[in-house]
């Protein structure tokens, strides 16, 4: 007899809860969960057929599989790990299996539980468990089976371990995912600016992906460009053929260089590049629609108004009433201290004007 996993546990998109935030750690979904359809992880035992005592514990990522300071938490939990004795069934699914993380300070404490508990699945010598740091954003199922023999001796079935399981907190192995976008279209020539808002990603560890059949290319962006983590401002690369008649659609997704992990990918649309990329023709017009409109500017001061305006202007409005009145001489200003200008009019006797008597003093 022998145990196989049959329904793999989702990789991505769980996080990790610790146990001082109070709520459920929820449940471990299944690799074929989806909004509509929940599923869990399941194994199946082959060649046997009656009651199974079944223990599920968490191991490290790497192998050798080591006891994991992470706990399974749920019904039928104890010191961080499941066990239960199964009815008489091939296929076992566990609905109810959820990880409580613990904190770096008390990973010692909980690995010093593991062993004294006997919770060491492929008994790795205590010295080489703590050889190493324990990764804590990562973690993998194993799953033990044991069942009583008609000589009434105790069989176990060899264990085996699940894919890995990933923190969906931890940056460096959460689930890539693309949120929004600004545009999903640019021209075939490449150089379009495109905001990318996502989860979480390292600025260090994450590309911008074009791809369609067998092309591929990457946006072009610095470290400096990833904004907290959570947005990337990105350009374009040009797309494979340069002179396209139609638009062109491609994917474009996230991708994750250190382990290869991708986000789904989003539609993208390359247009066929404009004849007059830079519009120069229609600065050329609007250039010449302004000299134009100099040029035709004294042309246009010369214009005889509307006869209706007419009216408007008091010098043609006194023209046609008649003759202009005769023009007042100008005559200077007389100043409050200064004498009055010497009359030029004629006494109304007629001739000169008879000089004053002047007196000799003392007369």
């Amino acid at each position: 007899p022998f145990l196989e996993i049959i329904e793999q546990p989702k990789q991505r998109g769980m996080r990790f809860r610790y146990k001082c935030e109070g709520r459920s750690a929820g449940s471990i979904p299944g690799e074929k969960s989806n909004d509509t359809t929940k599923t869990h992880p399941a194994v199946k035992v082959h060649n046997y057929s009656g009651p199974l005592r079944v223990r599920i514990s968490l191991v490290t990522k790497n192998a050798p599989y080591k006891p994991h300071p992470h706990e399974l938490v749920g019904k039928d939990c104890k010191h961080g790990y499941y066990e239960a004795d199964l009815q008489e069934r091939r296929v076992h699914s566990f609905p109810n299996l959820g990880i409580q993380c613990v904190k770096k300070k008390d990973v010692s404490e909980a690995i010093t539980c593991r062993l004294q508990t006997g919770n060491n699945p492929f008994s790795i010598p205590e010295a080489k468990v703590w050889e190493e740091e324990f990764d804590l954003n990562s973690v993998r199922l194993c799953f033990q089976a044991s069942f009583t023999q008609a000589s009434g001796q105790r069989l176990q079935l060899a264990p085996v371990v699940s894919q890995p399981i990933y923190d969906n907190r931890a940056p460096n192995t959460a689930e890539l995912k693309i949120c929004r976008v600004n545009r999903n279209s640019g021209s075939c020539k490449g150089g379009d600016e495109i905001f990318l808002l996502c989860d979480k990603v390292q600025k260090e560890d994450i590309e911008v992906r074009f791809f369609q059949d067998s092309w591929e290319a990457k946006g072009t962006f610095s470290q400096a460009d990833v904004h907290r983590q959570v947005a990337i401002v990105f350009r374009t690369p040009p797309y494979r053929h340069a002179h396209l008649s139609e638009p062109v659609r491609v994917k474009m997704q996230l991708r994750r260089p250190s382990d290869r992990e991708v986000s789904e990918p989003v539609d993208f649309q390359y247009l066929p590049a404009e004849p007059d990329e830079y519009r120069l023709t229609e600065k050329r017009k609007r250039t010449g629609d302004v000299f134009q409109s100099l040029k035709l500017g004294p042309l246009l001061s010369t214009v005889t108004l509307p006869q209706e305006r007419q009216h408007l202007s008091p010098r043609r409005t006194g023209a046609a009433k008649g003759p202009a009145p005769a023009a007042v001489a100008a005559q200077p200003a007389v100043g409050l201290n200064s004498a009055p200008p010497p009359s030029s009019a004629a006494p109304p006797g007629g001739g000169a004007a008879k000089p004053p008597p002047s007196y000799a003093f003392g007369q």
